[in-house]
């Protein structure tokens, strides 16, 4: 985006309700030219108030990340507001037409996925926020009669030549009928005059979340709503074949009783499943009939699909010759020169995103307009839902985000919101859609399952000459209407570790069939990759007699910057991720003698931008089980906005990892996802939890990454690597606890 800031439209602002409403910058500065005179609809950032307090307004979901927070301090840094007087709330979703009709961002990109809300948000909002400095210090000048270049600012005051501090809030009104010189260029801070961007901040949400304000999209209210449940097809891709509906519509409070045809099975999804919805006064009243129907099921195309099937499917395919995705050098002609020659394999589940908050969605679809709200990473994909449903023009549907009572990769995908619109559409009036736990778990975009083939080859001296990982498995594209050639990308990210750093590079993928759908997982591929390569490197490191930290340190090479086409890049800084390796290793005293049937273990990895390496002390315990005993990591994201943020992401995903790694994994018997609870989806109870977790920070004047999952994909290895040095046995699949080795 051009930093050349048009004087009346890089910010659009007035004045309502006694607020100066601050608006931000288009997707593309190209469309707002002067000649365009269409204000309506200010697309707000902010709103300064007189009594000088101010609302951001956040334009990416908080799902617990603590976005809000951070995203407020980027802007508020520029604006140098006093950020104790700053209240995030979500932006209503804010889309325009472009003059050739296409819809593009009014203010910003919305939306939370892939750690890249801070990293997106990072230019835009610090531009707005000096811009609405500059504006208000305008407005100073004017009643001052001095020139602007005599103000100062600081903590939401402008500050005289006499000293005397002019409050924002008596300034909104005047600052409202300013303009931008023309040209005007915002004056972005240098690193050492920033007063909140890397300080610690406490989560501005954190005591409406502990005292139970309402936030959730489950807690929203909406003017004539009823309650929704919908009876899913408990087969993958089965059907309503007859309902006997009787016994529900008979049950007091319920309004209607609607089938739902399978989604279509090529192309994109809609909607996760066939079923049949209840609509009714109370929620209560809409599960005890859904409760009461009589549903005759197909089975569907996948009756016979189980665990075990697409585990053999997967040794099946492992067996044949898939597609090339890299090939670089001469694999096969490295192999048979090889002095040493490693070869593992390494498997994983499919998992399920086990949100603490069920999906839910209000619905309100009229004849010309619609109101939709909930808990959205996407809210254009709740958009395009109900636009789908309706037909409606989606500058005529209002999206609302709620805060999302977890996500990680689930609410990407909106099929609660075409589920919701969907029902709303066929009844006629407003209705809020509710799952239940059991729903969330057995109907999911799950993390994709899968086998990776590892091979390794070296000389005499030692030099890693060949690589090759070969996968074989689901693949994440779920109905994407991607090109089979192109299904690898999400799977198989093609420049990661050691692409670059060895000179005969394969890797090859095969697709495994089933009817479970796929989706985001956290990191996606990385959490999987991490736990194959940072497992596989250990191993390598025990047939060659090498120390696992030394090992990578060698195999990552000179400090260099690689070329990475995938999301993260556009290059891997082998620096950095040595230097978080060595990081990691001094704070948590790398080598040090341990006592028998206790050992450390190590992992880095490259995720989204951000480097984290891991270091995990566990001891053995009986029958195979083992303890975490203490964490130690370092962490680069570049530039740290919210040290506190970074801090508890951190955490998070330390024991978010070990959760999954130890008892998560989704099971499939005669068609059917057979977890719907937690009492067969086994998440980690507080005991098993990390007790000891050290950070280190590392200091950078790198443009910042996203922290969302940045520690979750090397904390598996780290604890696998740590079991097999303490004596134990060497864990090549997950779940661990149900590893038979």
């Amino acid at each position: 985006m051009s930093r050349h800031i048009n004087r009346r439209r890089f910010l659009s602002y007035g004045f309502a309700g006694g607020a100066l409403l601050v608006a931000g910058p288009a997707l593309s500065l190209s469309l707002m030219d002067d000649t365009d005179k269409d204000d309506d609809g200010l697309t707000p950032f902010a709103a300064i108030h007189p009594d000088n307090s101010m609302v951001f307004y956040s334009p990416s979901p908080d799902m617990g990340q603590g976005v809000d927070t951070s995203l407020a301090m980027i802007f508020a840094d520029e604006l140098d507001a006093d950020f104790d007087l700053i209240t995030p709330e979500p932006m209503p979703l804010m889309l325009m037409r472009t003059p050739e009709g296409q819809l593009t961002w009014k203010a910003m990109p919305q939306g939370a996925g892939g750690s890249t809300s801070v990293s997106d948000g990072w230019g835009p909002l610090r531009a707005a926020g000096a811009s609405v400095r500059r504006l208000l210090m305008q407005a100073a000048a004017q009643q001052l009669g001095v020139p602007v270049d005599r103000l100062q600012t600081d903590k939401s005051h402008v500050i005289a030549p006499n000293g005397d501090r002019i409050p924002y809030g008596s300034l909104a009104a005047a600052a409202a009928s300013e303009m931008l010189p023309d040209g005007f260029e915002p004056a972005l801070k240098p690193a050492r005059d920033r007063k909140i961007v890397g300080t610690a901040q406490k989560n501005k949400a954190a005591l409406d979340i502990v005292t139970g304000k309402p936030l959730y999209g489950m807690d929203m209210d909406y003017p004539g709503a009823k309650c929704a449940m919908i009876a899913r097809s408990p087969y993958l891709d089965g059907f309503v074949e007859s309902v006997d509906d009787s016994a529900a519509r008979a049950l007091d409070g319920v309004i209607d009783v609607i089938v739902m045809d399978r989604p279509p099975l090529d192309g994109n999804y809609t909607y996760l499943a066939a079923g049949v919805a209840v609509v009714a006064e109370t929620m209560w009243a809409a599960k005890k009939a859904r409760d009461l129907l009589e549903i005759r099921w197909n089975k569907g195309p996948h009756a016979e699909e189980s665990s075990e099937s697409l585990n053999e499917q997967c040794t099946a395919l492992l067996k044949t010759e898939g597609q090339i995705v890299r090939n670089d050098g001469d694999f096969d002609a490295a192999v048979a020169a090889a002095a040493t020659t490693v070869t593992r394999t390494y498997r994983l589940p499919l998992v399920s995103h086990a949100q603490l908050e069920p999906q839910n969605c209000i619905a309100d679809i009229r004849q010309d307009s619609a109101t939709m709200i909930g808990p959205f990473q996407s809210p254009s994909g709740a958009s395009r839902a109900a636009h789908a449903i309706s037909g409606i023009d989606r500058l005529s549907i209002d999206v609302r985000y709620t805060r999302l009572g977890g996500g990680f990769g689930r609410r990407l995908t909106s099929d609660h919101a075409h589920e919701a619109a969907f029902i709303s559409h066929k009844v006629g009036m407003p209705i809020r859609l509710q799952w239940t736990r059991e729903d969330d778990i057995a109907h999911d975009f799950y993390r994709p399952m899968g086998h990776h083939e590892m091979t390794a080859a070296f000389d005499t001296a030692g030099k890693l000459t060949a690589w090759a990982h070969r996968y074989a498995g689901t693949p994440k594209y779920y109905r994407r209407g991607r090109p089979q050639d192109e299904l690898f990308g999400a799977d198989l990210y093609v420049d990661d570790f050691p692409a670059g750093r060895v000179d005969n590079l394969k890797m090859e993928y095969h697709v495994a069939r089933s009817g479970t759908p796929q989706g985001s997982w956290r990191a996606p591929a990385h959490t999987v990759n991490a736990f194959v390569v940072q497992s596989f490197l250990d191993e390598i490191a025990a047939e060659l007699g090498e120390d696992p930290l030394q090992l990578r340190l060698r195999l990552l090479g000179a400090d260099e910057e690689l070329a990475y086409g995938q999301h993260g890049g556009p290059v891997f800084n082998t620096r950095r991720l040595k230097n978080v390796l060595r990081e990691a290793a001094r704070l948590g005293s790398w080598g040090r003698r341990m006592p028998s049937g206790s050992a450390q273990g190590i992992a880095g990895h490259f995720t989204f931008g951000g480097y984290c390496a891991l270091v995990a002390d566990v001891t053995l315990l009986d029958g195979g089980r083992f303890r975490v005993d203490r964490v130690s990591g370092a962490i680069d994201v570049g530039t740290v906005v919210n040290r506190a943020g970074v801090l508890a992401q951190m955490e998070g995903g330390i024991n978010d990892g070990l959760s999954a790694a130890l008892g998560q994994q989704i099971q499939v018997r005669g068609g059917q996802v057979i977890n719907d609870n937690f009492d067969s989806y086994h998440m980690m109870r507080m005991a098993d939890s990390v007790p000891d977790i050290q950070v280190h920070i590392v200091e950078s004047s790198a443009d910042p990454a996203g922290m969302g999952e940045m520690s979750l994909p090397p904390m598996a290895p780290a604890v696998s690597n740590a079991v097999a040095r303490a004596g134990g046995r060497r864990m090549r699949a997950q779940p661990f606890m149900a590893e038979s080795a």
